[in-house]
Order: structure tokens, then C-alpha cells, then sequence
């Protein structure tokens, strides 16, 4: 079998390491940072040895060779220990594996062989996988040595802060990384094979990856030539080499400095690398991966910070810094940032008190002047223009603002751009580059004073002396190389902040004072990177406040300058406004004496703009000093309203948006109104100085104009939009409830018919997101555009609480009084939620989301997580996703109220009006079928947010019962398939996102994150998509089935030959798996609450395939042929574990309170499955007639599991899954009392979980909470703080409890579940089983003794319980054959014995549930069915149980009339199932009476004038019986039957018959009318069944008035005399019938003339009884008195 056991290791030794390195950065605690790296080596420690020979390796790999290439083309090779017989494709395939990789041709077959499963989970070709698995291999290797390496720097600062302690195995690692990565020989390491020195091996690596891309440029061009570049598979090879290739070169140059840094390098590895630098030819990515390598060599070899000694650095001073006049150097710059950085730094030796300062026979001076020369010429060779060159590459990002951009560029003179295909740099790579520049920085600042100074002056002079000439801006560069180099890192920026008197402190000072414009636009920038955190900013901000300044005004850069500035700008470009500014759109460009355009006076103001929004940010001590300077703001809004460049008024909307920053309401809403009175044109008309009256124009008019000026360009639109977003956000102190509106309620009320923002939302999402953004041609621009407005939209729509208007309808609340709104109804009319909600039925915006979301896959696999492009699809998401969940709120409850505009409203093209093309979301949705396509491709690209995003909207549209309707709308006879598993099918997306899920699926577990890590979230993402799709259309093919692997037809599922299902390979065999392979019990004996509800979420997935008639038979097959069913139950999965949850013990209502209950509840709905699971598939064996395999599963059911080439396997039986306590009364508690806020109603808050359980949602009574308390708030109620402290206490008190009760809902829920599914179970087993005679009775005997005792807990006190347990045993009592518990053996007679001791203890518990009045009908109704089949088996086959007869008839007897009347009562007054089993129950108990000479029964019937109430029904039962007849209801047939049944049987007791003759039976029937008509004329003669019905009537109660009669003897003669001659017509046309006479016979008349027969015979016993033909002629001679009425 292949081995891919060292890549699984290295995957796994990743996964420790990057967690342990997180977990470092996140907490720096000592005793924390002590016991991470501790864990990590005690578990770490084997997987650290097994792969220490990869790490030696490094990134060697055995080449080409005849041998091999000669073993692969023979066709038979031996791999991993086994022999493979290569085809001729299979050779094929090795071979170009191998020449791609110039790898050995066997280690290429091991790639190709493990790439197999690759191809389904990548979505890529063998050939492709394999290259893949190469590389990953190698990127795996050097991830893992640079993680060490860090760990290492760790475990070596912790061993420096620990100093005497007992540190453990502390320093193990380090020791390791010496020995197996740098190569070290360690003292007391013995034998330790000998291996070159580890930097030279890391440069010649480096070499062998440059020589590599070169080979694969040769390629392309070779390519090119013959016509095959444009391949879609050598493209892709070529890309995945090349990137591949380069970010394994970059991780070699960030493991070479740690190496570095580490003293393993000596003086010729410097030497060597610096001919390597002279070698490169071109400015590229590899050559930027030299640049912090050459900084850590200068610092450990050439500065006072390093290893070397001051011989050594002037040694390396001279070959460094000599030039040769014929040296050729292909890149100069590179030259001289060479030699001026090791200028910086070496001159560090020459400091006051440094090594150097004193040496003898050296003029310090002399040398001091020619570093100074040689560095001045090295920056006049492009030095500081490269290093800013780098740095600014390295950090590039689409987020980099376009002013910043602009200066940088406007620097960089001499070196050229990376090339086009350049990969954006790792982080890792950033912060090392960074770093080396800060040494530099620091050392540049600190050893080289006069340099620096001389580079202002020269500056000064050449602006004074040269102003039409080039200028050098050296030291406006320099100050960029700083900007970029502490950008990010705040700790570093303490350097400039930390300490006043410092090199770096006084720089800054200095750098501030009499700058040019230029050095002030740079000296900004820097300063905005040493403000990335509240700290460093505070700084700033405290240092362009410093008084010190003021003795240099205004020659300094202070707040005070530049708000002067600023300013003077505003009201320069207001002096002379265009002539054409009063009376036109303003469509006027802007000319260089309005808006001040020269490049350095621009940029300064722009950056000026950009350091005030980055402080203002960051520092809240910032923000609120420019809060205070009351012309700001005007100034500000001046610049916004004025003719301005459009980067200025986008620095300037940017500004404007970090004053909101932790903002408060009444900041927002001042913000507000002056935005508002810009737009309106206030601005423009205090400032608009033309002597000419111009004509007034509208509000709208400017507001129109200024968008018309913005519309064009994107860097100005999308600062106008963030700052609305910033505006719209909710500030921080606002509310949960989200009350409020976003601003003032007032706004635009005098310029507009309804105040709020709809224009600005309209231009944002109508203007520039619909119709602008498409057209933009700059594709960072347009992505950052979208970005914008969606986090708008996003942000209004999100601020909205639909909860306030179902809370206004529901509860008690007066939701108007207690929201911050003026009413409920402003809210909902005037929230900006209405209007962007109104745009999602737009054609062009639903148009626009959907092409947000539909992007290249190229660049969306290059895009960072961060980007623009990746956040405005998630943003397009997120947005599609929230608006779906308020459809249904804002069509029937916003809509109406807010009246959305006509189309005709519209105002101009730049505040449009939504077209309302769709009905709904789902339409506008699904007019692009590629939209499940790209949610599916987003799945699978390694960005978890949008991942989850993309699942999560792929859940709610599978759900979607509108969307599912059009998927597969089509013919009337449903022969068209799903339009959206077309779609998928279509170019193959349903196989690429497959492969992705099943790639996320066979991501191990990370146990050290548990549920928070990402892979784990997409994980359950994955199933709740997959059980949403599947739950929404269980009976229908849907997306679910294709992606598990089914083939979907137009109403079945198939299995193709060859198809991933077919070789176990799918996404359902990666699924089902997690049920038997992952174990949630950990080794402390604890379940773990996140592996049970991955498991879980698993199970209900596979339970929707196995009970679908659509997937059943093929999912059933699929897992019986896994063994399934015994893994369950090896598992114990159906049997109550009694372990701790999460470390908590079940006990007590506090347990269902924690979060592990959650865990416990899942794992009670499991058993629940997995019961239902083993009874569907035996069922199903059972029909299969597989006889052995259903043996197997009995074998396995009784607690005995054979597997083959092994011992039996003892297990749980099926008699011991139900638990023997009852889960929901551990819990129970009674509910707490409540004095405040008891009345508060919060049913509303009740919603259904996945199963339908109606649990609390707490969030939403926390919401009611906080609204009742702003309620009583706002009426001015007076409460005691005693009161006040009680309230919060119960307000704590009550979530508790309802988390609780939410929990404890599911535990009965779910418990009872399990009951049922355990009760089937075995009525399946008793019906299934082949067992006989006493094997038979044993397994009643075992399924009795199991569930007597729940049934005896249940019975009286649970009655859905007692239901399923009932109905068990009811099943076995009439599967159990009386007649064979009459053995005569020993051992089966005690069987027999206990079984009826098992039977009476059930009969007893029947009735004393009967008697307690227990449950409802239905279940009585079961109790009485087990009474009466336990009675009937004693009467009829009790031989020999006397015995066992007097001892039930005691009992009986022993719960009397409270038993009886019970039964009469459901007799009479239930429903018909019930009605009948009563009868029938005291028909039986009548009939045991009667046998055992008892008249208890009776007796007792007619003192509870129940016989009574039973003749007297007679007088209904022809009514009844029509009645039956025409509806066919069988339960009402069974309860005229059982009536009649029970009569029949009172009558043939003496006792009996008295008590019903008594109660005026003849009258009774007589008023029924039942013998009063000729049965040919009451019935249809020609419907023979109805005729037979009704003499079957007749029969039942003329042998009533025939048993009767005689069992009274001589007593009621005359009454049955009288009846039949007031019948005689009837009786002798009966008679006749029955003999024949008048009418034919006929084969269909058969059933109908027994009832005739049965009618005579009946009419015949009565005559006889009564003497009727002696009599015949004469009168009857009665006793006229009435009969004794017994019931009124």
C-alpha cells in the first residue's frame, strides 16, 4: 500500500507548530510562554525525530537517472515494499512528472501513485496533483524549520529570563535545531554523521531554485516558438512550478538570516554571497529575497551589533567598499545600497567609545571623511532610491492609498518595477526586510549624523539655486525607507517614542524644522507609520503639540501649521471660483491657480490630510483635539465643496471619517448636518464672493453637482462612500437593541419631501455600485469601489432590529416608549435599512452583487484574505445572506409602510431610483445560474471567512422553498431535471467543489484549537449546507446528492460505473467515516462536546439518505456493505455513556445550564438515529432474505459481535440501550420565582430548532429585558436601589433558567425519541426474529424484563413515554402464543413461570394506570388491549392456571369500582379506538367473571348505571350502523361492534341478562326501529354487501334478545313473546329466506344468505325460549305495568 506517512507527518508537525507559535504571540506571559513550548515538545517530540532526516535533507532531491527511468519503462517496478505493473499512460505520466520536476523517475512514480485520491480533492490533473505533492513537500519541510527556528529563538530568550530556575526540558529544542537544521557539533553529540556547513547549503539551494525558474523561462519562451504556451495545462504547470519555486527561494532567505543570526555563518559565506549579489542581472522578486539576507550578514560581520571583531569589519570594509572602474555591475543601485548600508553600520566602530575609536596608526578623521565620500556616492548611485524601492515593493498592497502611492513613485528614479507576474511577499519575509531596514535606520541616524545633515542642506540649497533642475531627495526617501519600514510595527516605533533624549527622538525634532514641502509630505508619511497603535500615536499627537515648537513657528510641523495650512488652501481656492460654479453642474476642471497642483504642494496637502485621519484613528486624545478646533470642520467641508484635484477631497472625505472614530451620537449627528449643509450648497454660498446676482438654486442642485464630480473618480467616490459607512455606523455607545437611527431624525427635512439619506444611499448603491464600478477601468479602483458600497449597504442593513416590530405586536412592551426613536413607526419608515433593501430588487444592482461575487478563479486563488477582491465578494455574500433573512420582514411589514418610489421619481442619473425588476430576492438570484458554481469554488481557496460566507448563503439558497420551486420547475410530468445540478454539471464545478469539501474533510482535527479552528468551522459549514439542502428537498435530487457523488436523474439517484461513489472515493465516503473513526471520548475519560456535534451533524445527514425513498436503497447497501451497523454498536453509540461532558459531571439542573450539555444533547439525538438506523437496516435485511447476515446482526443485537480472523466481541444488547432512569428527571427542577418581572410576556421569543423543538431565544429576551427596563426608564418610575439590584438579579436569573430550560426541552425531546426508536427496535426483533417455543418466549421474557421497569416509572407520571413502552409491550403479548407455555422440562417451565410472573406484573401496571386515570385515550386505549390479550390468554389457554386466574380476578376486584368506572367513562366518552378497546376490555372482564362464577364486573356496571347507558345506546345503533356504511370508518364499525359484543355477554350471565332486561332492552330496540322495516325495503335490494351488512346487524341483536331470554329462563317469556308478534312479518319473511322459499340462490348472494341463516337461527332460539308456536293462537296475557326505569 503507498506510503504517505512523511507528508502526514510534516502536515501534522505544521499544524503543532503554528498553533504554538500563535499561541506565543497571542500571550506573553512567562509561566504561559514556559508550558507552551513545553507541551509542544513532549508532543511533538516523535514526530520531531521521525522527520529530523528531511530536515538534514533540506531541499535536496536524487536526479535523473537511467536506472530508474529504465526500471519505470519496464513496466514492473517495486514501490513502497510492494510490486506495481506500470501501463503505458502510467509511464507516460511518470516520465513527464520527472522531466517537470528533474526528479528521479521512481520518486516520481511514489508522487504519481499518491496523487490518485488527489485528483477529486484538487480538481486537477494526475500530473498536476503530483507536481503539487512535490512542492508541498518541500514548502512543508522549510515551513516547519522556519517555525522551529523561531520556536528556538523562544526557548533561548525564556532559558535568558529564567536564569537559576528549573526550566524542565527547556533548551531540548534548541539543541535539536542545532543538530538537525543548522548543523552544528554540539559537545558530548557523538558520532554525528559529518554535513556541509548548513548557509552554504541554503545559498546553493537558493541557486538551484534560481537556475530552476531560469530553465522554466527557457521553457515558456521554447514554448512560444512551437505554439503550445497557450496551453491551458502548461500554463498551469508552468504557474504552479513557478510559484511554488519562488516562495520556496523566499523562505530560504528568511531561514538563512535566523541561521545567520545564529553565528553558523563565517567570513567567506559573506564573500560568497556578495559575488552572488554582483551576479544578479535583473530586478526582480529573487533579487528583493537578498536584501534582508545582506542586512543580517552586515549586522553580524560589519557592525558593533555583530559577532566580528573591528579587524575583521575593516578587512570587509575594503573588499566591500572598493570599486573597480572595469567592474561591470548589472544593477548599480544594488551596488550602492550594498555599500551604503555596510557604510551605516560599520561606521558604528568609529563611535565615541566604540572599538574603533581608538586605534593606533588610523586617522579616524580621514576615514570618517572617506565613508562619508563613498556613502554620498553610493547615494547618488541609486542607494536609498533601491532600499526605498524594495521596502515599498515588498509592503505593496491594493490597500496602499493612491496619495502615498503617488509620492513614492514620484521618488523612485532609477529603480525599474518588479516585473508583472511578481507574487505579493509573505508576511514573515515583511517583517524580517522591515526589521534589517530599522538597524539600518537606526544606524544610518546614529553613526552618520553629518551625512544626514549635509543631505538637507544640499537639498535647501539645490531648491534655492536650482529650481528648474532635477533635485536629489535623498532624505525625503530616506524618510519614505522609515515610513515603510515601521509601518505595522508599533513595538518598533517605541525606538522614536521611548526615550525623548535618543538618537532617534532627536531626528524626528530635527527632520521637523525649516522643511521643504516635499521633506514635509515625506515627514508626514513617517509619522504616520511610528501612529499604528494608541500609544505611539499619542505620541505624535503630543509631539505636534509640542510647546518647544513655538519658538520655531512657523518653520516646524505642528497641529497649529498644519491646520494653517490647510486653511490658507481652503480659502485660496474659494477666492476666485469659476465664473460658471453659480449656474451649472460644476463641470468645470480644475485649473492649477484654483487648486494649487504643483506635485510638492499637492502631496504635502494630501499628506497633511492622511496624518491627521491616521491619528485621529489611532489616538483619542488626537481626535478629540482636532474635535475642538471649531474651524476645522468648516475648513475641511470648504475643501470638500470646492473645485479641488479629486485625490485632495479623497484625503480630505478620509479625515472627515477618523473624527467619527469612536464617536458619539451627538458627534455623528453634527457630522452630519454639515454634511448635509455642504451638499446643500450652504458652504459654497457663504464663501461665493462674484459680485454678480446669480440665481437661486435648489439644494438638490449642489448635492447633483458634486456627485456629478465625484461619478468619474474612484478614489474620490469611494472616501465620500466610506465616510458614509462611517456615518451610518452605530456609535459605540448606542444600544444592542439598535434603536436608534444612524442620524438625525430631522436631517434633509427642509431641503427634501422626506428627510433621511436616500440620496446618498441612492448614488452609492444606484450610481456607483450599479453603474459606475462596472465601467471603471482600474481593477483595484473597482473592487475597492464595491468594497465600499457594500459595506454600506452591509452596515445600514445590519443596524436594523426586525425584533422591535414583532416585539411591538407580541408583548406586553410598549416598544414606542422605550426605543431611543420618537416611535416605532419613524424607526421602520426612516432607517436607511428600507432603502437598501429596496435596491435588492434593483435589476442593475442584483446585476453588479452577482458580478462581484462571479471572479476569475486565478485571481481569486492569488488574492490574500485581506484584499479587496476577497472582501468585496464576502461583503456581496455577507449582504445577499442578511437581506434573505429579512425578506419576509421588510416585503410584509417595512414596504408597505415606506412606499418605495415610482420609477418616474427618479431625479437625475446620479441619485437614481430602484426599478423594482424583482419580486423577490430568489428571483433576481437565480438570473444567474453560475452563483451556486462560485459560492461552491469559494469553499475550497483557504480563506475560512469566506468560506463560511459562502456556505453558509449556499445553505439559506438549498433551503430556499422558491428557489428550490424553479429549480425543478418544468413539464407537468416532472420529467425535467434540476435546473441548478445542471448548472454544476455543466463545466464540471459539482467534481472541483466536491474535491474541495473533501479536501476540508481530510484536513486532521486540530485538537489544540478544538472548535475555534477555521478548517473545524468550515467543517460543520460544510454539513449544515449539505443537511439544509438535503432537509429542503429530501424526496427530490438536489445540489447535496451530486456533490456526495449521486448522479442525479429527473426523479432517482444512480451510481455510474467508475464514478468517484463507485470507487469509494466521494464525498459520502468521507462523511461517514467521521462516525466511526473520529472518537470523541479524549483520554482523560471526558466526551468532548465539539467532536460529538461533528459527529452529529454527520449522522443527520446520513439519516435523511437512509430514510429518503429517493437514496434509501443505495445508501443502505453502501453502509451494510462498510459494516455500519456494527461499528455503531461496537461504538456503544446506542447505549447512554456514563462519562463527564467537557469535564463535567451529569448531574443536577446546573449541568444543562453549562455549554457541555450542548454535547450531551447531540449525543442523545445520535442514539436516537443510530436505534433508528439499526431497525430500518434489519427491516431491510429481513425483506432481503440474506438469512446469514441477518443471524449476524441478531448475533450482534444479543451483545456478541464475530469479526472474521478475530474473537467474538462482547457489546451491549439491544435489551440494554434504553436507559434504566428516565434522563429528563435527573434535571428536573421547578421554575424560579420572579416579584419584578414575572408579567413579562416573551412567548414571541420561542422559535424551533432543527428538530422542532420550541426552545427560547435568548438573545431576543434579552432584548425584551432591555426594553422593559428603558420603558420604566422613560415613564419616569421611581425605583428603589435595592429594587434595582433585585431586578438584575432576576433578569440574570430568568436567562439561566431559560437556557436551561431550552436544554432541558431538547433532553426530553430527544430522550423520548430514543424510547421510541428502542421500543421499534424490538417490535421489528419481535417480529423478524425465527425464534420457536422457549426461545421465542426467552426473548419476550428479556424484552419484558427490560422495559417493565421504565414502564412501571412511566406509566401514571409520563404519558408519551408510557405510549411507546405500551405499544412494545402490546406487541409482545400478541406475538406471545398461550398455548405453548405448557412445557413440561424444568428449565423451559421456569422460563414460563418467570414470563407470567413478567405478565402480571404488567397487568398490574396497566391497571393501576387505568385506575389513576393516566394519559390520554390513546394511551388507555393500549393499556386496555394488554388487559384484554393477557385476560384471553389465561381464559383460553390457561389449563392448569387456576390459580393465576383467581389471583387476576382478586386483583381486578382489589382496584374495583375505581377501575370500572374509568372503563365506562372512555366507553362512552371517547373516541372510537378507545370506546372500543374499553368494551372489549369489559366484555372480557365479564367473560372472567362469569368463568370464575364471579358477578363482581356486572355488579359493579349496573351500580355505576353503565348497563344502562349501554341499552339505552340501542335506541341509535340503526342510525349509527348507516352511518358506518356509508363512511366505511373502521373504528367506529369496531365500536358498535364491541358494544354489541359486550351486551351479548351481559346477557349470557343470569345476573347480567337481569340487570339489561331491567333496563328496558325490548324498548329500546323497539325504538330503534331495527325490526320494524323489511330489510328489502330499509336497504338497497340490489346491493347485495349492504344488504348483508344490515342482517348482520339484526343477527348480533337478536342473539342479544335470544341470549337474554334464555339465560332469564321463565322470567321475561312474555316480552320475548310480545317481540315477536309485534315482528312476526320480518320473522316469518326471514324464515322463509332461509329455507329457500320466494327467492333464488346465487353464487354472489352467499355471504348475504348465511347472514339469513344466522338471522333464523337466531329468531329460532328465541321462539324455542319462549314456547312462541304453543302459544301462537293465543293472547298474551302480560303485566301491563311498566317496566322499572333504572337510569334518570
Amino acid at each position: 500500500m503507498a506510503d504517505d506517512s512523511g507528508l502526514l507527518a510534516l502536515q501534522a508537525l505544521h499544524k503543532n507548530l503554528s498553533n504554538t507559535a500563535e499561541a506565543l504571540k497571542a500571550d506573553r506571559e512567562l509561566e504561559v510562554r514556559n508550558d507552551l513550548l513545553l507541551r509542544f515538545i513532549q508532543t511533538s517530540g516523535d514526530l520531531l525525530d521521525e522527520l529530523s532526516p528531511r530536515f538534514k535533507a533540506l531541499q535536496e532531491k536524487p536526479g535523473r537517472k537511467k536506472e530508474s527511468r529504465d526500471a519505470v519503462l519496464s513496466g514492473k517496478t517495486k514501490i513502497f515494499d510492494e510490486e506495481y505493473t506500470f501501463n503505458k499512460d502510467f509511464q507516460e505520466l511518470v516520465l513527464q512528472v520527472a522531466d517537470t520536476l528533474e526528479l528521479d523517475e521512481i520518486e516520481a512514480a511514489k508522487l504519481t501513485i499518491l496523487s490518485e485520491n488527489d485528483e477529486i480533492a484538487l480538481g486537477r490533473s494526475r500530473k498536476e496533483c503530483a507536481i503539487i505533492r512535490f512542492h508541498q513537500q518541500r514548502s512543508f519541510v522549510l515551513n516547519c524549520i522556519l517555525l522551529l527556528l523561531e520556536l528556538a529563538k523562544e526557548e533561548d530568550e525564556l532559558l535568558a529570563e529564567q536564569v537559576g530556575e528549573n526550566t524542565g526540558s527547556l533548551g531540548c529544542l534548541s539543541q535539536y535545531v542545532s543538530l538537525n537544521i543548522l548543523r552544528e557539533k554540539l559537545p558530548g553529540i557523538a558520532n554525528a554523521p559529518s554535513l556541509p556547513r548548513f548557509v552554504p547549503t541554503c545559498l546553493s539551494a537558493m541557486g538551484d531554485i534560481r537556475a530552476w525558474l531560469q530553465r522554466l523561462t527557457e521553457q515558456v519562451a521554447g514554448a512560444s516558438v512551437l505554439g503550445v504556451a497557450s496551453e491551458a495545462q502548461f500554463q498551469e504547470t508552468v504557474e504552479l512550478t513557478y510559484v511554488n519555486l519562488t516562495q520556496q527561494h523566499e523562505l530560504l532567505s528568511v531561514i538563512l538570516c535566523y541561521a545567520i543570526e545564529k553565528h553558523v555563518a563565517v567570513e567567506n559565506d559573506l564573500l560568497d554571497f556578495l559575488r552572488i549579489l554582483k551576479q544578479a542581472n535583473r530586478y526582480d522578486s529573487c533579487t528583493v529575497h537578498f536584501v534582508p539576507v545582506l542586512g543580517t550578514f552586515i549586522t553580524i560581520f560589519g557592525s558593533t551589533e555583530g559577532s566580528g571583531s573591528v579587524e575583521q569589519a575593516r578587512k570587509l570594509n575594503r573588499i566591500v567598499c572598493e570599486q573597480s572602474e572595469n567592474e561591470v555591475r548589472n544593477l548599480p543601485f544594488l551596488s550602492a545600497a550594498v555599500r551604503a548600508w555596510w557604510i551605516a553600520e560599520y561606521s558604528g566602530w568609529y563611535m565615541e567609545d566604540a572599538a574603533g575609536s581608538g586605534l593606533s596608526g588610523v586617522d579616524i578623521d580621514e576615514e570618517d571623511k572617506q565613508r562619508s565620500k563613498q556613502f554620498t556616492e553610493a547615494l547618488k548611485d541609486g542607494a536609498f532610491d533601491f532600499m526605498l524601492a524594495v521596502i515599498a515593493d515588498v509592503k505593496a498592497s491594493e490597500w496602499e492609498d493612491a496619495a502615498r502611492k503617488s509620492l513614492r513613485q514620484w521618488l523612485r528614479k532609477r529603480t525599474p518595477p518588479l516585473p508583472a507576474e511578481t507574487l505579493p511577499f509573505s508576511e514573515p519575509f515583511q517583517m524580517r526586510l522591515a526589521a534589517k531596514l530599522e538597524t539600518f535606520v537606526d544606524a544610518f541616524i546614529s553613526n552618520m549624523p553629518d551625512v544626514l545633515r549635509r543631505l538637507k542642506i544640499e537639498e535647501d540649497e539645490q531648491r534655492q539655486t536650482s529650481q528648474g533642475q532635477e533635485q536629489d531627495y535623498n532624505l525625503e526617501r530616506f524618510l519614505l525607507i522609515i515610513a515603510y519600514s515601521f509601518e505595522g510595527r508599533p513595538e518598533a516605533a517605541d525606538g522614536f517614542w521611548g526615550d525623548p533624549e535618543n538618537n532617534l527622538a532627536g531626528f524626528l525634532q530635527w527632520a521637523s524644522r525649516r522643511a521643504t514641502t516635499p521633506v514635509q509630505a515625506a515627514f508626514c508619511e513617517m509619522l504616520q507609520s511610528l501612529s499604528e497603535d494608541e500609544t505611539s500615536a499619542k505620541s505624535a499627537h503630543e509631539f505636534l503639540l509640542d510647546e518647544g515648537h513655538q519658538i520655531r513657528k512657523p518653520l516646524s510641523i505642528t497641529w497649529t501649521h498644519i491646520i494653517h495650512e490647510l486653511e490658507y488652501f481652503a480659502n485660496k481656492i474659494r477666492e476666485n471660483p469659476p465664473a460658471t460654479q453659480a449656474n451649472t453642474n460644476r463641470g468645470v476642471k480644475v485649473n492649477s491657480e484654483q487648486a494649487e497642483t504643483e506635485p510638492e504642494f499637492a502631496a504635502m496637502l494630501e499628506s497633511y490630510l492622511r496624518l491627521m485621519a491616521k491619528l485621529a484613528s489611532q489616538s483619542e486624545a488626537a481626535r478629540a483635539y482636532l474635535l475642538g478646533q471649531a474651524h476645522l470642520a468648516n475648513v475641511l467641508f470648504s475643501v470638500v465643496s470646492s473645485l479641488v484635484a479629486p485625490r485632495i477631497r479623497a484625503c480630505t472625505f478620509r479625515a472627515l471619517s477618523s473624527l467619527l472614530s469612536r464617536k458619539t451620537v451627538d458627534t455623528n449627528n453634527a457630522m452630519w448636518n454639515y454634511l448635509e449643509a455642504c451638499l446643500s450648497g450652504r458652504f459654497f454660498v457663504s464663501t461665493n464672493r462674484a459680485g454678480a446676482s446669480t440665481s437661486v438654486q435648489p439644494p438638490s442642485f449642489y448635492m447633483e453637482g458634486l456627485f456629478q464630480e465625484m461619478s468619474p473618480h474612484a478614489d474620490d467616490a469611494i472616501a465620500f462612500i466610506q465616510f458614509l459607512g462611517a456615518l451610518t455606523s452605530l456609535p459605540e455607545e448606542s444600544s444592542s437593541l439598535k434603536d436608534a437611527l444612524p442620524y438625525p431624525e430631522d436631517l434633509g427635512l427642509s431641503t427634501r419631501m422626506r428627510p433621511g439619506i436616500e440620496p446618498y444611499i441612492d448614488f452609492a448603491l444606484g450610481h456607483m455600485f450599479s453603474v459606475r464600478a462596472q465601467d471603471t477601468p482600474e481593477v483595484v479602483q473597482q473592487r475597492l469601489l464595491r468594497l465600499s458600497c457594500l459595506d454600506l449597504a452591509l452596515t445600514c442593513v445590519s443596524n436594523f432590529n426586525e425584533d422591535l416590530i414583532i416585539f411591538s405586536n407580541e408583548t406586553n412592551v410598549n416598544v414606542d416608549s422605550a426605543i431611543k426613536c420618537r416611535s416605532l413607526e419613524i424607526y421602520v419608515t426612516l432607517h436607511p435599512f428600507a432603502r437598501v433593501m429596496e435596491w435588492m430588487y434593483d435589476a442593475k444592482f442584483m446585476k453588479a452583487i452577482l458580478d462581484t461575487i462571479h471572479q476569475n478563479p486565478a485571481d481569486i486563488g492569488k488574492a490574500a484574505p485581506d484584499s479587496p477582491l476577497i472582501l468585496s465578494v464576502l461583503r456581496a455574500v455577507e449582504l445577499i445572506s442578511k437581506a434573505l433573512d429579512l425578506q419576509a420582514t421588510y416585503i410584509n411589514l417595512v414596504r408597505p409602510i415606506v412606499k418605495p418610489p415610482s420609477r418616474t421619481q427618479g431625479r437625475s442619473p446620479y441619485i437614481p431610483v430602484s426599478n423594482g425588476a424583482f419580486g423577490s430576492i430568489e428571483d433576481g438570484l437565480m438570473i444567474s445560474m453560475a452563483l451556486m458554481s462560485d459560492l461552491g469554488s469559494y469553499c475550497g481557496i483557504g480563506h475560512p471567512e469566506l468560506t463560511l460566507a459562502s456556505l453558509k448563503l449556499l445553505e439559506k439558497i438549498s433551503a430556499s422553498p422558491r428557489i428550490v420551486s424553479v429549480w425543478q420547475s418544468g413539464s407537468s410530468n416532472l420529467s425535467r431535471r434540476n435546473k441548478a445540478i445542471m448548472a454544476l454539471e455543466e463545466h464540471n464545478d459539482a467534481a472541483t467543489i466536491a474535491g474541495s469539501f473533501i479536501a476540508e474533510f481530510q484536513t486532521p482535527l486540530d485538537l489544540f484549537k478544538e472548535n475555534e479552528s477555521p478548517e473545524f468551522q468550515i467543517k460543520l459549514y460544510i454539513l449544515d449546507f449539505l443537511h439544509s439542502c438535503l432537509q429542503a428537498s429530501p424526496d427530490r435530487p438536489t445540489i447535496a446528492h451530486l456533490l456526495l457523488g449521486f448522479h442525479c436523474g429527473s426523479n432517482t439517484l444512480e451510481i455510474e460505473p467508475g464514478s468517484p461513489f463507485d470507487q469509494g472515493s466521494s464525498l459520502f465516503h468521507v462523511l461517514f467515516p467521521v462516525i466511526i473513526e473520529v472518537q470523541a471520548l479524549n483520554e482523560e475519560g471526558s466526551m468532548a462536546t465539539w467532536l460529538v456535534n461533528f459527529r452529529y451533524k454527520v449522522m443527520r445527514i446520513l439519516r435523511i439518505l437512509w430514510t429518503s425513498p429517493l437514496s434509501s436503497k443505495i445508501v443502505l447497501t453502501e453502509l451494510r456493505e462498510n459494516d455500519f451497523l456494527f461499528h455503531i454498536l461496537m461504538q456503544g453509540l446506542a447505549v447512554q455513556q456514563n462519562f463527564l461532558w467537557d469535564g463535567v459531571e451529569v448531574s443536577g439542573p446546573d449541568f444543562l445550564a453549562c455549554p457541555a450539555a450542548e454535547g450531551y444533547v447531540d449525543f442523545l439525538s445520535m442514539r436516537a438515529m443510530a436505534l433508528e438506523y439499526v431497525t430500518r437496516e434489519l427491516c431491510s435485511v429481513s425483506l432481503g432474505h440474506t438469512p446469514a447476515l441477518k443471524r449476524r446482526i441478531f448475533d450482534a443485537l444479543g451483545g456478541q459481535i464475530k469479526i472474521d480472523g478475530m474473537d467474538v466481541i462482547s457489546v451491549p444488547s439491544a435489551f440494554e440501550f434504553q436507559d434504566s432512569l428516565p434522563q429528563e428527571s435527573q434535571f428536573a427542577t421547578a421554575p424560579p420565582e420572579f416579584k419584578f418581572i414575572g408579567e413579562l410576556d416573551i412567548n414571541s421569543c420561542l422559535e424551533e430548532d432543527d428538530d422542532s423543538n420550541r426552545v427560547y431565544n435568548l438573545n431576543k429576551v434579552q432584548e425584551i429585558l432591555l426594553l422593559r427596563h428603558n420603558e420604566t426608564t422613560k415613564a419616569g418610575q421611581l425605583i428603589h436601589p435595592e429594587d434595582l439590584e433585585l431586578i438584575e438579579v432576576e433578569k440574570e436569573t430568568l436567562l439561566q433558567y431559560l437556557q436551561y430550560l431550552n436544554k432541558f426541552t431538547q433532553v426530553k425531546s430527544y430522550s423520548h425519541k430514543v424510547l421510541a426508536a428502542w421500543t421499534k427496535l424490538l417490535m421489528v426483533m419481535a417480529d423478524c426474529n425465527e425464534f420457536k417455543g422457549t426461545n421465542k418466549v426467552s426473548f419476550i421474557l428479556q424484552t419484558l424484563q427490560a422495559m417493565l421497569p421504565s414502564l412501571e416509572m412511566y406509566s401514571s407520571d409520563n404519558p408519551t413515554a408510557a405510549l411507546e413502552l405500551a405499544r412494545l409491550a402490546k406487541v409482545l403479548l400478541f406475538e406471545l402464543d398461550f398455548e405453548t407455555m405448557t412445557s413440561t422440562d424444568k428449565q423451559s417451565r421456569a422460563v414460563e413461570n418467570l414470563i407470567s410472573d413478567k405478565l402480571f406484573q404488567l397487568l398490574q401496571v396497566c391497571l393501576s394506570a387505568i385506575a389513576k386515570w393516566a394519559g390520554n385515550q390513546e394511551l388507555r386505549a393500549v393499556y386496555y388491549s394488554i388487559c384484554y390479550r393477557h385476560l384471553t390468554g389465561l381464559v383460553d389457554h390457561g389449563d392448569g392456571v387456576s390459580s393465576s386466574l383467581r389471583k387476576t380476578t382478586k386483583t381486578i376486584q382489589a382496584f374495583g369500582e375505581k377501575l370500572l368506572n374509568v372503563l365506562c367513562d372512555d366507553a362512552f366518552g371517547g373516541d372510537a379506538a378507545c370506546q372500543s378497546a374499553a368494551l372489549i376490555l369489559l366484555g372480557t372482564l365479564v367473560h372472567l367473571g362469569k368463568q370464575e362464577n364471579e358477578n363482581f364486573v356486572v355488579e359493579a356496571l349496573n351500580r355505576l348505571n353503565f348497563i344502562g347507558i349501554l341499552v339505552d345506546s340501542l335506541r341509535d345503533v340503526l342510525a349509527e350502523w348507516e352511518v358506518v356504511s356509508q363512511t366505511g370508518d373502521p373504528d367506529q364499525q369496531n365500536y358498535i361492534d364491541a358494544k354489541l359484543a359486550l351486551l351479548l355477554q351481559l346477557c349470557q350471565t343470569r345476573e347480567g341478562a337481569k340487570n339489561v332486561l331491567h333496563a328496558n332492552l325490548f324498548r329500546a330496540i323497539e325504538q330503534s326501529g331495527l325490526f320494524s322495516v323489511d330489510p328489502e325495503l330499509q336497504v338497497d335490494s340490489t346491493d347485495s354487501k349492504a344488504m348483508e351488512r344490515h342482517y348482520d346487524l339484526l343477527v348480533k341483536v337478536a342473539r342479544i334478545i335470544g341470549a337474554a331470554i334464555v339465560s332469564r329462563g321463565s322470567h321475561n317469556v312474555l316480552q320475548g313473546r310480545r317481540f315477536l308478534t309485534e315482528h312476526r312479518m320480518l320473522v316469518m319473511h326471514v324464515l322463509k329466506r332461509s329455507a329457500g322459499i320466494g327467492t333464488g340462490t346465487g353464487k354472489t348472494d352467499k355471504l348475504l344468505y348465511e347472514r339469513v341463516g344466522d338471522l333464523a337461527e337466531a329468531f329460532m332460539v328465541v321462539i324455542t325460549a319462549t314456547g312462541f308456536l304453543e302459544f301462537e293462537g293465543g293472547s298474551l296475557q302480560e303485566d301491563r305495568r311498566p317496566a322499572p326505569m333504572l337510569f334518570h
